[in-house]
């Protein structure tokens, strides 16, 4: 359960997209069953958020691999919670979603994705 509620989200959302990338999130199609849909077919969101550059031994210790990206994405916006089904296009690259958090304010999802 976040932190704050949905109110939160929504002023540091109004608060923060002005300094963020525009990106976008692609959200795979589901069949009745919740299983995505092949050939995948995506339907896109705006979103707004940014990579986070991090050290070497940060990613070590995030255990995040060397050609994966770590995504701060902002949920203002977004109606529903990514997936790894789905897919962001986001600071110059588009990357297939591994892993999703949420931060404890209930404000951002951080991602981890690889290229796409």
């Amino acid at each position: 359960m976040p932190l704050f509620d949905g109110h939160f989200r929504t002023v540091f959302g109004a608060a923060f997209a002005p300094l963020l990338l525009d990106g976008t999130l692609h959200v795979a199609a589901k069949d009745a069953d919740g299983r995505m849909i092949l050939p995948p077919a995506f339907a896109d969101v705006p979103a707004k958020g940014h990579r986070d550059e991090s050290h070497d031994r940060q990613r070590a210790d995030w255990n995040i691999p060397d050609r994966a990206a770590r995504l701060i994405v902002l949920q203002a916006g977004i109606a529903a919670a990514p997936t790894p089904d789905d897919e962001i296009t986001l600071a110059g690259g588009r990357w297939r979603i591994s892993a999703v958090e949420q931060d404890p304010a209930g404000a951002a999802w951080i991602l981890t994705g690889v290229p796409a």
